[in-house]
């Protein structure tokens, strides 16, 4: 029976091996070529670990070489803290990436000087035990925004990483209860582990190059579009009836200082939370009756029904909260935004005259150091005469 499952235990092996080098190319060639940055880089670390473990383990096994397969098994394990990581990275989050070198380090440290098979047993249950710790705590952080919750690319991931820390705990418990005995049982344990890890290889794949695929814009320009569309259509169907009225509408034009630095030091991927966080804030911060869109990353446009006493009060607002979007200081600076306030009053009913006058007193706020807002006024008239003229 041990002899028949242990064969099982290398055929598995071999088959980890075959995937994880798939997910190696794919997750190099597809998500960090095509999007540098630490998320790709984090996940890239994961996937190839994962590829020269498995290597190691098959052929210690094959080779009779005994420490260099449980060094190889130990060195596995920080496989999941490096997903891990790159979540958190592309996510907007502290990304903790030493946990995953240690984790691998300590495990192969841990099981190639395991003196004898039932002080084996025992570690390999506890370094097991540990890798499923990070998949649990990728639950957590993917639970906790429900932006996340909604992206069907990551969730089979998150299935699976609550069945991978189930499973490491359980197999933690009963070595606990169940004296090690180094035979079928502990067999029956890496047979499971090995045909879990398959399935969990494959699931991080479609989700991080799923990730990578949808943060370098491939299949949501299109939908950016369409909602950008969309509010413009709404904006300017309500400007039209308020201007029959002499109602007192605002057109705000948000952007976010320094996106460009954010961009490049930070990820793409962060800088898109980033932007959706700011779309956030500005939803949470206008008026019920205020209209949304976002024209591109690091922008948002809000039209307000408000007399500009109350515009000017939930700007303020507005700017300082943007300040503490930053909770996990992942970011290398601190975010701030520039707001550009173009009123009907002053400009008429135009959507199009609207927005762009609000993104140039926008662009104004910011070159005077960000973190303010610009009404549009004679300065920001003139300085449009000026530049059409330069033209």
């Amino acid at each position: 029976m041990t002899d028949l499952l242990a064969g099982s235990v290398v055929e598995l092996g071999i088959a980890q091996a075959v995937i994880a080098t798939i997910a190696t190319m794919l997750a190099i060639g597809i998500a960090f070529l095509v999007r540098p940055g630490l998320p790709t880089l984090y996940w890239s670390f994961a996937f190839t670990l994962a590829m020269l473990a498995t290597f190691g383990v098959v052929a210690g096994g094959v080779n009779e070489m005994e420490t260099v397969r449980r060094a190889s098994l130990g060195a596995l394990m920080g496989a999941p803290a490096f997903l891990w990581s790159g979540f958190r990275a592309a996510w907007g989050l502290r990304p903790h990436v030493w946990a995953g070198a240690l984790l691998a380090a300590a495990s192969a440290l841990a099981l190639a000087t395991a003196p004898d098979m039932a002080w084996f047993t025992v570690t390999y249950r506890w370094v097991f035990f540990a890798a499923s710790v990070f998949a649990g705590l990728f639950v957590v952080d993917w639970a906790r925004s429900a932006s996340r919750r909604n992206d069907r690319l990551v969730l089979p991931l998150a299935i699976v990483s609550i069945a991978f820390f189930v499973t490491g705990t359980a197999t933690l418990v009963s070595g606990l209860f169940f004296p090690p005995s180094g035979g079928d049982d502990f067999v029956l344990v890496r047979l499971v582990s090995s045909a879990g890890m398959l399935v969990y290889v494959a699931c991080a794949l479609l989700a991080v190059v799923g990730t990578a695929a949808h943060d370098s814009g491939l299949g949501r320009r299109a939908t950016v579009s369409t909602a950008w569309q969309q509010f413009e259509r709404t904006a300017a169907d309500r400007l039209l009836r308020a201007a029959g009225t002499s109602e007192p509408w605002s057109i705000v034009y948000l952007q976010l200082d320094d996106a460009l630095d954010i961009r490049q030091t930070a990820g793409a991927p962060a800088f898109a939370n980033l932007s959706e966080r700011l779309e956030q804030e500005a939803r949470a911060v206008f008026p019920a009756g205020s209209e949304v869109g976002s024209p591109g990353a690091g922008s948002v446009v809000v039209l307000v029904p408000r007399q500009d006493a109350a515009v000017r009060d939930l700007l303020r607002t507005l700017l300082e909260r943007v300040t503490r979007l930053d909770v996990d200081g992942a970011l290398p600076i601190r975010p701030t935004a520039s707001a550009g306030w173009a009123p009907a009053s002053v400009l008429g009913y135009d959507l199009d005259a609207l927005v762009y006058t609000g993104r140039e007193a926008a662009r104004f706020a910011s070159e005077k150091g960000g973190d303010r807002w610009e009404r549009v006024g004679a300065t920001t008239v003139e300085r449009l005469i000026s530049r059409s003229e330069l033209q």
